[in-house]
């Protein structure tokens, strides 16, 4: 009998919706689709968020370029009305 431990899901890819909103908040359906359509991880998500919501250092963010899904996943973000603001400072 497999176990499940609490990390296990973050490599799983995102399934629904739901899952997105979650964790991203009130994003457009177009944005939800696209997220999902990537195949990213919660995990993938969880990071593309901080870059898109500006958490952290600035220079921290700025030496950690994205790459892969993350990297998608915050493009995505970026063109979302929910997101834009933080990009136009």
């Amino acid at each position: 009998m497999s176990t499940s431990r609490k990390g296990d899901s973050k490599e799983q890819p995102l399934i629904s919706g739901d899952e997105v909103r979650q964790l991203a908040g009130p994003v457009a359906d177009h944005t939800v689709i696209a997220i999902l359509e990537t195949g990213a991880s919660i995990s993938d998500l969880e990071v593309a968020l901080v870059y898109a919501r500006g958490e952290g250092d600035h220079v921290d963010r700025l030496g950690h370029p994205q790459s892969g899904k993350v990297a998608q996943v915050s493009d995505i973000l970026a063109k979302d009305e929910l997101y834009a603001i933080n990009n136009e400072r």
